[in-house]
């Protein structure tokens, strides 16, 4: 939640946010607070209660066995309708509730299957005949998750790609998946053209790792044309990271023009996006939807992403940005030279961006879709009861 990463909105506050503001009584089961211990506080309309002794990022037997007493304790209270999860975190609840039979639960995915990602990125007309065979074999050795996504009512997807991904990757027995965006303010993004009379300013934000690009945005920069250009990456990263990326920056002969100001604070990240040229993405993580691509659309920026199937329903190529090749460092450097050679298609395209931001990301009508599964939800466990 917030405390543990003030700098980030995970995915079950933004779910959590959205039930609450629907009227909905939420309670969030999260790890331990970040300097440790125990505590019940309200979030977003949210109750969180932060478990002792279950250590943030540690989703393991600990978190499943307390997530589990405090359910059980709770629900003896005052019943929960529904049950919410994202990956693992909710198999303690199945292991170890007394109510796991009598609870729906709704998972929430964000994160593409790693092996399918892999193969699709690589090679497209390859990855249905690929994918076909290889799904049993990596639902085998991944079963525990798979067992969990059949139990689910719903596998709430934050994209279409994924839920599509999911289904290709159970073709079996496929799970019942749904694909429900976030729904994005863009009212706290206000665009801000870049100063004519500085250098451009390339940025990015996320986690500072190899699978995130932060060594591809280096190369990028070192092969423009303009020479003056600057790049800001913004995000937490390792110690060992960081010492790589700067010593790369140093090779490549940029490390003046490289900046890593760590992580960002949630509500500042607007204004450091703001007034930016181009939103680098050389992303090769198996992505569900990067939220940060929306924050940067929402901000009136152009975007330059390695292509990947979740980004299809972003980004249309040449009209809210550029995808071009995964892994090719000269296209990537070639698209951003076009936009900083060409200010006007540059703000055309971030004009674009944004507007395909207020138009399918509209909080309203996503939230709309959440109050209608969770009537779903509700009405098909009643149905199973009665029958």
């Amino acid at each position: 939640m917030r405390r543990h990463r003030g700098y980030f909105t995970p995915h079950s506050g933004l779910i959590a946010k959205v039930l609450a503001g629907l009227g909905h009584e939420v309670v969030v089961l999260t790890a331990e607070l970040p300097e440790g211990g125990g505590a019940v506080e309200q979030e977003d309309g949210a109750e969180i209660h932060y478990l002792a002794g279950t250590p943030p990022e540690k989703k393991g037997g600990r978190f499943w066995q307390n997530s589990a007493t405090a359910f059980d304790l709770l629900h003896a209270e005052r019943p929960f309708d529904i049950v919410f999860g994202r990956g693992m975190a909710t198999w303690g609840f199945l292991q170890h509730s007394s109510f796991a039979s009598e609870v729906p639960i709704v998972l929430h995915e964000g994160t593409y299957p790693r092996w399918l990602h892999q193969i699709e990125s690589r090679a497209d007309w390859l990855a249905p005949l690929l994918a076909f065979p290889l799904a049993p074999i990596f639902a085998l050795k991944n079963r525990k998750a798979h067992a969990f996504m059949r139990r689910a009512a719903r596998v709430v997807c934050n994209s279409p790609q994924l839920a599509s991904a999911l289904r290709r990757a159970s073709w079996w027995r496929p799970y019942t998946t749904q694909a429900i965006v976030y729904g994005f303010d863009t009212s706290l993004y206000q665009p801000k053209l870049p100063s004519a009379s500085e250098p451009a300013r390339l940025v990015s934000l996320g986690r500072l790792a190899w699978d995130k690009g932060v060594l591809p945005m280096i190369d990028v920069v070192a092969l423009l044309r303009d020479r003056t250009v600057t790049l800001e990456c913004m995000g937490p990263g390792s110690d060992k990271v960081r010492r790589a990326a700067a010593g790369h920056a140093r090779r490549r002969g940029i490390s003046d023009r490289y900046t890593t100001p760590g992580p960002v604070q949630h509500e500042e990240v607007p204004q450091r996006l703001a007034g930016a040229s181009v939103f680098l993405f050389p992303s090769t993580h198996a992505e569900g939807l990067p939220k940060v691509v929306l924050e940067a659309m929402a901000t009136g920026l152009p975007v330059v992403a390695y292509r990947m199937p979740v980004l299809d329903s972003l980004i249309e190529d040449g009209v809210t940005g550029f995808q071009v090749p995964a892994r090719s460092v000269r296209a990537m450097a070639d698209r951003v030279d076009q936009l900083l050679a060409n200010p006007a298609l540059a703000e055309k395209m971030g004009a674009a961006a944004r507007l395909k931001i207020e138009t399918d990301f509209t909080p309203s009508a996503i939230n709309a879709k959440w109050q209608v599964l969770l009537g779903e939800v509700l009405a098909d466990t009643s149905a199973r009861k009665r029958g």
